[in-house]
Parts: C-alpha cells; sequence; structure tokens
C-alpha cells in the first residue's frame, strides 16, 4: 500500500496555512475542496493518480470523516476525482465531457436555440480544423481516421453519432491548444443533441456525412484555410436544413431526441462519456 506522510498544513497561494490544531477552526467545505484540488488535482501531489485515504486526510485537516466526504464528493461531482470501491479516491484525466457538464445545464436552461449554437459552433470549430491541419500529429491523424471509418461502417444512429462526436472532438483535440479543448469540450453535450438531430434526417446526412472526408483530407495535406472552410460549410448545413427546428430551443430538441430517437435506457451524457472514452479523447494537460 502506499504510504502518505501525515502533514501540519499546506500552503496555499490563496489562503493561510491551515494546521491539524487550527483547520476546524478555520477551513470551510469549499475551502478544503480548493486546497485538495490544488495539492492533488492540479498540483501533482497524488501518488499514480492515488489521493491519501480519508483517515489521513480527516487527520491533517482536523475534520470529521463525514465532513470530508462531503467535499469529496462536490469534487466528484465536478468529475474531478472518482471513488473506486476498495481501492481508493483517484484524480481522474480531464476529458471533453467534464467540460460540458455545467455549461449544458447553463444553456438548456436559457433559451438558447439551434441556431445559437451553430453561430458558435462554426467560429470555433472552423478555428480548431484550421489549426488541426498545422499542428495535427500522425497518431492524431490516426486516431480521426478511426473515427471517421467508424462513422462510415456503421448503420445505427447512436454509433454514428458517438463516432460523429468523436471525429470533432479529435480535431480539436489536434490543436493541441487545450483552452480550444476545453471550449469545444463545453458544448459537446449540446453538439450531441444536435448531431443526433441531423443524422436521423436522410437528407442531411446525404449531404453532410461526405464533407468529414473533405475536412479529413485538408488536415492530412495540412491545407489549413481548406480545412477552416469546408468546416464551416459542415456546420453551416444544417442553417438550411433544419427548418422548423433551427429556432426551436436546445432544451426542446434535446428531449424531443431522447424520447423519439435514443428508445435507450442510457441517457445521453452515458453515451456520450462511452464515444470519448472509447476513441480516446482526453484534454491534454502537459
Amino acid at each position: 500500500h502506499t504510504r502518505y506522510p501525515l502533514v501540519t498544513g499546506v500552503q496555499t497561494c490563496a489562503l493561510p496555512i491551515l494546521t491539524t490544531e487550527t483547520s476546524k477552526r478555520q477551513v470551510s467545505q469549499d475551502g478544503l475542496a480548493q486546497i485538495l484540488a490544488e495539492r492533488f488535482i492540479f498540483g501533482g501531489e497524488a501518488i499514480d493518480g492515488l489521493m491519501p485515504s480519508a483517515r489521513i486526510l480527516a487527520a491533517e485537516y482536523g475534520v470529521s470523516r463525514l465532513f470530508l466526504r462531503e467535499v469529496l464528493a462536490g469534487l466528484q461531482r465536478q468529475g474531478l476525482i472518482e471513488t473506486i470501491p476498495g481501492k481508493g479516491v483517484y484524480v481522474r484525466k480531464p476529458n471533453m465531457l467534464n467540460a460540458a457538464r455545467n455549461v449544458h445545464a447553463t444553456v438548456r436552461q436559457s433559451q438558447a436555440t439551434a441556431r445559437d449554437l451553430i453561430e458558435a459552433r462554426a467560429h470555433l470549430e472552423e478555428q480548431c480544423a484550421g489549426l488541426a491541419a498545422q499542428r495535427a500529429t500522425h497518431e492524431d491523424i490516426e486516431q480521426m481516421e478511426v473515427a471517421l471509418k467508424a462513422f462510415d461502417n456503421t448503420t445505427s444512429l447512436i454509433p454514428r453519432a458517438q463516432a460523429d462526436i468523436a471525429f470533432h472532438s479529435l480535431i480539436a483535440k489536434s490543436t493541441h491548444n487545450p483552452v480550444l479543448q476545453i471550449m469545444f469540450g463545453s458544448i459537446t453535450t449540446l453538439t450531441f443533441d444536435t448531431m443526433l438531430r441531423s443524422l436521423s434526417d436522410p437528407e442531411i446526412f446525404e449531404v453532410g456525412a461526405p464533407m468529414h472526408h473533405e475536412i479529413m483530407k485538408a488536415i492530412k495535406n495540412k491545407d489549413s484555410k481548406k480545412a477552416a472552410l469546408m468546416m464551416s460549410k459542415h456546420i453551416h448545413l444544417a442553417e438550411d436544413s433544419y427548418k422548423a427546428d433551427l429556432d426551436r430551443t436546445l432544451r426542446d430538441i434535446a428531449e424531443r431526441i431522447v424520447k423519439e430517437v435514443l428508445h435507450s435506457s442510457q441517457s445521453v451524457d452515458d453515451i456520450l462519456d462511452l464515444a470519448l472514452k472509447s476513441y480516446s479523447v482526453e484534454i491534454k494537460t502537459s
């Protein structure tokens, strides 16, 4: 078993040193969550990704196990850690779905429409495609081709949509710009909802699907202008095809997709999470 030394306090840039003697009086749940995140999630103190046991952390900060469990539960809801029964608490590698959860909930509560999402996607993904053409490695291109091949070879809607979102996510990953990856990651769930809408429409699929190959070809040829242009055409295709759905709220579209298209016990998040894991879409941290 990994042994962690019992330390008397931790210094952060924004918070005072908390010692075992004084932490009961000073630390709040939010404060402790920030300290643990700085140390183990962003600061690299987790050994092989494993955080110290609850017993050690509770003793170190002079808090109860229940207090600590509530702090850890909050970090887990944010997708920053994962508790594995019998093994311990592990730091999770950031992936695009983590970035999407809070944004998805906020946007779905707003009156944002499919037209709004198309405008946002167009600017962002044109930039990503152009940079991917300049920066994609051989490994990046291989991963994109795997996703594109899976897209072409399946006739089922959900696997095809999973390959589709993976392909677009891998383009963002190939920019090697973590800010762009996080920005695209923040709208992956919203994008996936509209992909299900597009792929279930034979007219949109017939025109839009071949554009993936044009985008892929431009990236492989390191033609950033062509990659951005083809991505723009691909994204804006929905403006001429969605008809009444174009100005419907994303919330209405998503609820209809879940009811009429998925016919599955899985949630959109579950399906999307599986897609991003299957195609190794994670945000590079170094």
